[in-house]
């Protein structure tokens, strides 16, 4: 009698512990893997992308060699991945870059050209009431491509870099400044740098702190 009480409760052990071996997790119960190959982008730049979008339980691999990725996930979120992905693999954007030179000084005579009055509310914030145009250029081109701006006794070179359209932002590659003398190139200024479009950034130069001369560059990027 004992002995078939202790059996029988050993078999509905067995059964119980049988149904939570065979019943899988939550997460391993809908993944899925797809491969997304680019076309445009370099597909180690789309994992800032499409990380947000991961469960806990997703995963990325980068296959260089194809220009892929091989994502694992829920399909709920792959549909979401993929949506993201088509929007950041399109073919390289049209820009235009506007750059103009602005000489800017504490002189006390607050001369301000009208067109130049964008700016100097924001370079009076740097105690500069005085300004003049000292030329601009503008370019159009793709991201990608490299740039030249021949301003007056200046020369501006860059890349454009990619857009990013969560933050409608461009990136400018290696934007160099050089003053031009004859031959010879000095170069002013060297930085890399994200445009918010339409918003005007403001860089400067200046040979010493509190001096009271500086050369602005003053760049846009619209469409």
């Amino acid at each position: 009698m004992n002995f078939k009480r202790i059996a029988l409760t050993f078999v509905a052990l067995l059964v119980l512990c049988g149904g939570a071996i065979a019943e899988p997790r939550d997460g391993e119960k809908s993944l899925t893997v797809r491969t997304f190959q680019f076309k445009y982008k370099e597909a180690d730049k789309a994992t800032a992308v499409i990380k947000p979008l991961l469960s806990a339980d997703g995963s990325i691999s980068i296959q260089a060699g194809s220009n892929a990725l091989v994502i694992t996930d829920r399909a709920e979120n792959l549909k979401d991945i993929a949506a993201a992905l088509a929007k950041f693999d399109t073919a390289p954007q049209t820009f235009h870059l506007d750059v103009r030179l602005v000489g800017a000084s504490r002189d006390g005579a607050g001369k301000v050209p009208d067109e130049l009055k964008d700016i100097a509310g924001k370079l009076a914030l740097l105690r500069f009431n005085s300004v003049e145009n000292l030329g601009s250029a503008d370019m159009q081109g793709r991201e990608g491509d490299p740039g030249i701006l021949t301003l007056p006794s200046y020369k501006a070179e860059f890349r454009i870099g990619e857009f990013d359209p969560a933050t409608d932002t461009l990136r400018i590659n290696d934007f160099k400044l050089s003053k031009v003398a004859g031959d010879q190139l000095t170069q002013v200024l060297k930085m890399s740098m994200n445009l918010k479009l339409n918003q005007t950034v403001i860089l400067g130069a200046t040979k010493v702190a509190n001096s009271q001369r500086a050369l602005m560059i003053v760049v846009t990027a619209k469409r």
